[in-house]
């Protein structure tokens, strides 16, 4: 049997170390690799496939799903806040995230956004429970911009 995994289809006797092409590809990068504001301007956008290709790139380089969905749950916010403000001071937010979120709102019909976020808030307590994953909750949340 071991001979088998050694050899090539044409009987080759060829020398593989699996193990360490393993344990390449299954080990973390460092999260710092990853920028996850790309993650969130993709959701901001409303680019589901940019986002689906994102939201698994991050979970590859190592980001635990919990931080990807608060960043989410921060987007979410982000928009919601702007939507209902006239100013970056009047939501308490800096400048800059306050002009992307709401620059963002054309993306979404009205209460689009809060029924996102219904969704966000109550499949991670359904996930807590042990009713779901966060993980599945945020692919279906992403494909289903």
């Amino acid at each position: 049997m071991d001979e088998f995994y050694h050899k090539d289809i044409f009987g080759t006797v060829v020398d593989v170390n699996l193990r360490e092409e393993d344990e390449d590809f299954l080990s973390p990068k460092s999260d710092s690799d990853f920028n996850l504001f790309s993650l969130t301007d993709a959701l901001g956008a409303r680019d589901k496939k940019r986002a689906w290709i994102l939201y698994e790139q991050a979970l590859l380089s190592g980001i635990p799903a919990e931080k990807v969905f608060f960043q989410l749950v921060w987007q979410v916010r982000s928009m919601l806040l702007a939507s209902k403000t006239k100013s970056a001071l009047e939501a308490d937010m800096k400048p800059f995230p306050y002009s992307k979120a709401k620059g963002f709102l054309k993306n979404f019909k009205d209460g689009e956004l809060e029924v996102l976020s219904e969704k966000l808030v109550t499949g991670h307590v359904l996930a807590r429970r042990g009713e779901g994953e966060i993980e599945t909750l945020i692919e279906k949340i992403i494909l289903g911009l």
